[in-house]
């Protein structure tokens, strides 16, 4: 088996090892001062663009990692390139190339997914996984993050698209062993709102009191900026994930349409927080920012936001 080439180096990071290593380095400096390692904190969100976006944001999520007793880090995904249904899909590679070092994948998990014709799980083609930019972004935060903690650490990406709740069910099951085991790390895979014409989404909520969601939703009224809009949705899917609630995650997706390209896994990773009965409730939120703040309709945004969940 080969090794997953870092594809997006020198694109949408840089290539260049050591610079790279010192450019996180910072970003793991600044968010000290937000957050640090905490007790528990296995369960981690964090979105997927540029480091010139979001740097601080993943930085936050790697930050709060609780690395004392990790050996195993499974990153849940969204496919930004091919749509299928039937499986999720987990990587066919050995091992994954950084510019700050390599991550090996737990190739011997992978087939354990894998096995039998109903697994719900398959392979995904070296093309599909060379082309996703998502698992790329995290793997030199977990890599730096995981030297730093002098810990070895495997790999187990798995990539979500079509995901009937039939089938979140049979993978929910098949990974709800591994959440109880205290050496895994689950990691999501997630931007926020994706606001714009480019994007097929423009929605707008009328009102002014962004900080109290429920009373906000009730009154309808007033206006806001787009922006501020657009930071109310995303508020309030952070506000549901944070409970940690299932049906309330599907029921706020169904009414509102927003475009969290991390929704699928998201919701994978609330059902095993749910139905492993940690008592820890969901998402916890660090931080909060948009590639831009959209005042004219005509503009676009992406929005990215850093977490955890404790288990244990």
């Amino acid at each position: 088996m080969s090794v997953r080439p870092a594809t997006h180096a020198g694109s949408w990071y840089s290539g260049d090892g050591t610079r790279l290593r010192s450019q996180i380095a910072k970003y793991f400096a600044a968010a000290a001062t937000v957050t640090s390692p905490i007790p528990g904190a296995r369960i981690l969100v964090g979105p997927h663009a540029g480091y010139a976006y979001l740097g601080p944001r993943l930085a936050e999520t790697f930050a709060a990692w609780d690395t004392l007793k990790v050996r195993r880090v499974f990153v849940l995904g969204p496919s930004h390139h091919v749509y299928f249904r039937q499986r999720a899909l987990v990587l066919a590679y050995a091992a994954y190339d950084t510019p700050v070092g390599q991550l090996p994948v737990d190739t011997e998990v992978c087939a354990k997914l894998c096995a039998g014709l109903l697994a719900p799980f398959g392979y995904m083609l070296e093309a599909v996984d060379d082309d996703e930019h998502s698992f790329e972004m995290h793997a030199p935060f977990i890599a730096q993050r995981a030297q730093e903690a002098g810990v070895e650490v495997k790999i187990v990406p798995i990539m979500i698209s079509g995901l009937s709740p039939e089938l979140r069910e049979k993978v929910v099951a098949a990974l709800a062993p591994y959440m109880e085991q205290e050496e895994n790390t689950f990691v999501v895979l997630s931007d926020f709102c994706h606001w714009g014409r480019r994007f097929g989404y423009t929605e707008y909520v009328p009102g002014q009191d962004l900080a109290q969601c429920a009373e906000y939703l009730a009154r309808r009224q007033g206006s806001n900026e787009i922006w501020q809009s657009i930071e109310f949705l995303d508020r309030l899917a952070m506000e549901i994930a944070l409970g940690g609630k299932t049906k309330l995650w599907d029921e706020y997706i169904e009414e509102t349409g927003n475009t969290i390209c991390g929704q699928k896994p998201l919701g994978i990773v609330l059902r095993l927080l749910e139905k492993g009965g940690t008592g820890g409730g969901g998402f916890k939120w660090l931080g909060y920012s948009q590639s831009s703040q959209v005042t004219d309709p005509h503009d676009s945004s992406v929005l990215y936001a850093s977490g955890y969940a404790v288990v244990g």
